[in-house]
C-alpha cells in the first residue's frame, strides 16, 4: 500500500489566519491580505517559525480532515501570536515588489 507524505502545518496556519483575519483584525488588515502576495508573506513568516510537522496517510484514505487536533492549544496560542507578528510585519513592508527587485542583475548589488 502506497502512502503519501502531507504537511499539516500549512493548513492550520491557513485556517489561523482567516479566524484571526475574520474576527479581530481591523478593515485595513483585512484588505491588504486580500492580495494573495500579502497572505503568502504572512503564511511564510509564520511557518518559517514552525517546526515543520507532516504526517503519512495511505493514499486510499488521503484526507486529513481535522489537521487542526494535531497541534495542542498552547501550540494554536503560539501560531495566532506569530500571525499577530506576521500581520504587523506585513503591513510595514510594501506588498508590491518594484521592478527592480525583479531584475536579475539587481541581485547582488
Amino acid at each position: 500500500m502506497a502512502t503519501t507524505l502531507i504537511n499539516i502545518a500549512l493548513p492550520v496556519v491557513n485556517e489561523i489566519i482567516d479566524d484571526v483575519l475574520d474576527t479581530g483584525s481591523s478593515e485595513s488588515y483585512r484588505a491588504t491580505f486580500t492580495s494573495s502576495d500579502a497572505r503568502d508573506r504572512l503564511a511564510t513568516f509564520v511557518l518559517s517559525r514552525l517546526p515543520a510537522r507532516y504526517m503519512t496517510v495511505a493514499d486510499s484514505e488521503c484526507s486529513l480532515e481535522f489537521p487542526r487536533n494535531c497541534y495542542s492549544a498552547e501550540q494554536h496560542r503560539h501560531i495566532r501570536q506569530l500571525v499577530h507578528q506576521g500581520i504587523q510585519k506585513v503591513m510595514t513592508r510594501p506588498v508590491a515588489s518594484t521592478p527592480e527587485t525583479i531584475l536579475p542583475s539587481t541581485w547582488f548589488g
